[in-house]
This record gives structure tokens, sequence and C-alpha cells, in this order.
């Protein structure tokens, strides 16, 4: 358990000897963005409905802090969740839309986040103990998994409105944006990822998938224009390749009543 300055806690776990945080606010609930805010961020209303459905019921609390033992530990934050570059990303756009909350989670800690200055990307720079080197980067963000101290403040930055909104404007303009444009680019018809429940699949291929996932989707949208008909087969695929757990959520997408269009 760590305990801040001001009170307040943060109950981290273990898993395979290293800390995380499964986190404490919901995606869809009191203390998160609302979909009027997702459509502000530059997303229509079916993507905002469908983003919200795959963040809620696939991705993670906004508070949420793992790490990914093929990079060192490296730390995963946040709804998607984000590693790496889109970490460091949305970081450091936080720090431009609130510094003052960055700063009094973060910067005390010796933290700093520079946003993208083209062609310079976004920077993480961390200035350690009296004396040490600082770290910069990606290896900064390593830093993470080694001190829980940084780990439950990371976490704690979850629950900062700024900083969601910071996870969220990261998420769409430096990966759904372009698997829109990919998709529209590639897809049988105009139209064919419009619908809110179309656009979840995509999300969600993405999500668990990454491009090859979403080539695949879209490579059964050309031969099967419906998104019920492709994602029952796209379901079907992941059944029998041993993945049931992706196809009962692709079976979610396609049944859910909250990804209907409205009347």
């Amino acid at each position: 358990m760590v305990t801040f300055p001001d009170g307040s806690r943060i109950v981290l776990g273990n898993e395979g000897g290293r800390p995380i945080h499964r986190g404490t606010v919901a995606v869809r609930g009191p203390c998160a963005p609302s979909l009027a805010d997702l459509v502000t961020l530059g997303l229509t209303d079916a993507q905002a409905r469908a983003l919200e459905f795959v963040l809620t019921w696939f991705g993670n609390p906004f508070d949420s802090v793992t790490s990914d033992p093929q990079s060192g530990g490296e730390p995963r934050w946040g709804a998607w969740p984000l590693s790496g570059p889109l970490l460091v990303t949305a970081l450091a756009q936080w720090r431009q839309r609130e510094p003052d909350a960055f700063d009094g989670r973060l910067g005390r800690l010796g933290l700093e986040a520079t946003p993208a200055q083209p062609p310079e990307p976004a920077a993480l720079r961390f200035l350690g103990a009296r004396n040490a080197t600082p770290s910069e980067g990606l290896e900064a963000l390593v830093l993470f998994a080694e001190d829980p101290r940084l780990l439950a403040a990371l976490a704690q930055s979850g629950r900062e409105r700024g900083a969601q909104l910071a996870q969220l404007e990261t998420l769409v303009t430096h990966v759904l944006q372009s698997v829109l444009a990919s998709s529209s680019q590639d897809a049988p018809a105009d139209g064919a990822f419009s619908s809110a429940r179309a656009l979840a699949l995509l999300f969600h291929a993405e999500l668990r998938f990454g491009h090859r996932g979403v080539t695949r989707l879209v490579t059964l949208m050309r031969e099967r224009p419906e998104p019920s008909a492709a994602g029952e087969r796209f379901a079907e695929d992941l059944r029998s390749t041993g993945r049931a757990r992706e196809a009962s959520e692709v079976w979610r997408i396609l049944t859910s009543p909250e990804l209907a269009d409205p009347a």
C-alpha cells in the first residue's frame, strides 16, 4: 500500500513478481469522460459509441497500470492501455493540458514530460535521486516497474480528468485515426465502417490483434460486406485457431443492443 501526502492510498497487487494496479475508475461511470467528451476529440457519434463500448467491455480502467515482461517491465497505463512512445505522448499531453495536476502527481517525484515538437517526438525524463544520472524515454518508463511509489503515482494520475482525456486524445490521434483511414481506403464500399457495431468490430480488432487483426477484418468485409456476416466469420476464425475468448468478445459486439442503430 502506498500512502500519499494528502492521505489518499493506492493498493498494489503482485503479478509475476512485479507490482500492478488493476484500476478502480471505469471507462463508463461517474468518474469518467462522457460520450460528448469523446466527440470533442474528433470522433463521430457512432465512433464515440463504438470506442466507449470497446473500452468498457474489453479495455482497462483509466487508472490501471500493468507491466509487459517482454519489454523489461515497461508499464502499460490506462484504458487502452498505452505503452512505450504512446504512453510518453499521453503524459506529455496531460502535462500540457493540466501542468499543475501533472506536477502534483508526477512532477514532484522527478518526472518531466515535454510535448512533441516536430520533428522531435514527445519526451519523458526522470531526474531520480540526488546525484543520480537522469533517465530518459523508455529507460525512464522501465523504472515504474522497479519503484512502487512511481507506479502508484501513475495509477493515481489515471483518476485525473485531464489525464483521462490525454489517454483518449493520444489513442484517437495516434492509433484510431490511422485505423479508420486505412479501413476506409480498403473497405469494399463507402460507409462499410459507419455503424457503431462495425466500428466496434474494427476497434476491437486493433485492440486485440493490431494491424494484423484489422487487415483480416477488412478482408472479410470485402468478401461479406455486411458487418454481421464478416463478424461471424471473424469469430469463427478465432474459435478455430484456439482464440475462444476473443471469439466470444466478437459475438458480444455482434449481439449487444448497446450498439444498435438509433431509432
